[in-house]
């Protein structure tokens, strides 16, 4: 167990693996640049209040490095709430899960376009669908007002009579593929229910998450190279457990995000 009478010293330490869970945090949630950096030293300011109490309570459950991930999460969630006021994912999203709740984030409470937002997503890798499926998807979460002003421009008639029939389009086909969708994460909950605890939080990480192999690994003090390995066994035993379940095919390729497999 680390040295807890040295808790400056523990700081010290693991300040590089601090910086690296800040970053990977704000990634996640969409958050870059100065805001990005200014969480960071939030994050290690509130490590070293009180005398390093965060390190002074720390009691050995599990790796220090796991818990300094668990308590930079918590505290990004704070100064999220701080910082953009109080939000609430819809009934829709939390349904849905990422990265629906991701885009209802970015496109109502950030006021980016979708496009926009569909890129930055897949740049922090918390999804790889393309546009189109992006905007099926979105058109199956309720309207909502976005809490930051968006630069507009003077509108076009033509545009907006297009717009408005794709968007209607859009919401029938979305009505489908949310009845089709509900079923299957209610599918993948109960499959990854029967998982062991440690493969039960990696599956949620990685396939429910969407995060990387590498991230995973930072936050859980895992070796990479054999989580591979390990990530590829827990996919094949969720494949069975879904054929349990009655899912099969293409909806078991689309669930644990296996457009490209054979």
């Amino acid at each position: 167990m680390p040295d807890r009478q040295n808790p400056q010293a523990l700081f010290l330490e693991h300040r590089e693996w601090i910086d690296r869970v800040a970053a990977a945090v704000c990634k996640r949630h969409g958050v870059w640049g100065q805001e990005a950096e200014d969480f960071a030293s939030r994050a290690r300011e509130k490590l070293i209040e009180d005398d390093y109490a965060v390190f002074r309570q720390f009691r050995g459950d599990s790796a220090l490095t796991t818990y300094l991930a668990a308590v930079v999460t918590r505290h990004f969630h704070d100064y999220s709430r701080e910082r953009r006021g109080r939000w609430r994912a819809s009934a829709a999203a939390e349904r849905l899960g990422s990265p629906a709740k991701e885009l209802e984030v970015l496109v109502y409470r950030d006021g980016y376009r979708l496009e926009q937002a569909g890129e930055k997503l897949r740049t922090a890798g918390v999804t790889d669908l393309s546009d189109a499926r992006l905007a099926r998807l979105f058109a199956s979460l309720p309207v909502r007002e976005p809490l930051r002003p968006t630069e507009v421009s003077a509108p076009d008639p033509v545009l907006e009579a297009a717009e408005g029939s794709s968007r209607a389009d859009e919401r029938i086909m979305a009505g489908e593929a949310e009845t089709r969708w509900g079923g299957l994460v209610g599918a993948l909950d109960r499959a990854m229910a029967r998982l062991e605890p440690e493969d039960l939080l990696i599956a949620r990480m990685h396939f429910a998450d969407g995060r990387g192999v590498a991230d995973v690994a930072r936050a859980l003090g895992l070796e990479q190279k054999p989580l591979y390995g390990r990530v590829k066994r827990v996919r094949a035993r969720l494949r069975e457990l879904l054929e349990e379940e009655g899912v099969r095919g293409e909806d078991v390729r689309d669930v644990l995000a296996e457009e490209d497999a054979p």
